[in-house]
């Protein structure tokens, strides 16, 4: 597997980055908010966060995003590919084949193919932070063994050219436990993980109806309760407590919070806590401190979590 770029730790996406990926990948974008004649466009931020790029032997490119959009902005795909998978593994996004809008959830994909027939746009918003994981065929570089050329010949054949489809939950499951890192043996376990998304996708199956969409009052309540957890995840939460918050049930909370962001909310208080013990430690703080400030009573149970999420001991960024 040759990795074309990975920048694990987050950086800034300006206007100029994105139209040299533009040119290289066949992507027209453009950026509303801008002024398009001002000089200094080209360095103006859109995005913040992290973008990795892989091309698999057989010609599948992947990429894998979590980004932060800070000015809103659209993009049209012109390039050509037989077999597209977009999976929406956190946030949600405004998604159009030629034309026709709507939006994916987290725990959902959208499966259709890339030509000069069939175009994809997107919408992005500020304030919207978006994970991502796209897999396209290469045609130029595809070269499948004879079974996997069956099996596309067949999907192209018996399936939609277009579809919404949820997820496996055995894939999206791997994929959200998936540790961050970006060494070989980080990078085969992803590659092993996406090979068994796209036999998924290859193996001509009817399309699995998506979840029924969260109203705008049940994401702005959602939203409300991930940003409590954000700007303070020391605080000892229960699920009750956040149930009421967000004026649903407990059982309603805990389904709609995994399908609009992809993973459980415990889960992510954990991610919360844990992004917050890590500024401590990069601060100077011992790692007992950092895992009693970040909400944690055992530092044991800590560092184990810590670990598990950032590959390395606390002790090592104390």
């Amino acid at each position: 597997m040759n990795s074309a770029i990975s920048p694990r730790c987050a950086s800034a996406f300006t206007v100029a980055h994105f139209l040299d990926i533009g040119a290289r990948y066949g992507i027209d974008y453009h950026f509303p908010a801008l002024e398009q004649g001002r000089q200094d466009v080209a360095q103006r931020a859109v995005v913040q966060g992290y973008v990795e790029e892989w091309v698999l032997p057989a010609g599948v490119c992947i990429t894998r995003s979590d980004l932060q959009v800070i000015e809103p902005y659209e993009s049209t795909s012109t390039g050509h590919s037989p077999l597209y998978v977009l999976l929406v593994l956190s946030g949600q996004v405004e998604i159009a084949v030629n034309g026709c809008y709507q939006h994916l959830h987290s725990g959902m994909a959208l499966t259709t193919r890339l030509d000069a027939q069939q175009t994809l746009s997107a919408r992005h918003q500020a304030a919207e932070r978006l994970v991502t994981l796209s897999l396209a065929i290469d045609p130029q570089r595809f070269c499948p063994s004879s079974a996997v050329a069956a099996y596309l010949a067949q999907w192209q054949q018996t399936q939609p050219q277009t579809a919404l489809r949820a997820i496996p939950g055995v894939v999206l499951q791997s994929l959200q436990q998936l540790p961050a890192g970006d060494s070989l043996a980080h990078q085969l376990i992803l590659e092993g993980i996406l090979l068994q998304l796209l036999g998924y996708w290859m193996i001509p199956t009817p399309s699995v109806s998506p979840v029924s969409p969260l109203c705008p009052r049940e994401l702005q309540r959602l939203e409300q309760v991930k940003q409590l957890i954000e700007s303070a995840p020391e605080r000892p939460y229960t699920l009750d407590a956040l149930a009421q918050l967000a004026a649903m049930s407990a059982s309603s909370l805990r389904s709609k919070f995994r399908q609009c962001y992809g993973e459980s909310i415990f889960n992510y208080l954990r991610q919360c806590r844990l992004a917050l013990a890590r500024e401590y430690l990069q601060q100077g703080y011992s790692v007992q401190q950092a895992a009693w400030m970040s909400g944690y009573q055992h530092a044991t149970n800590f560092a184990t979590a810590f670990r598990r999420q950032y590959g390395v001991a606390p002790s090592e960024l104390a």
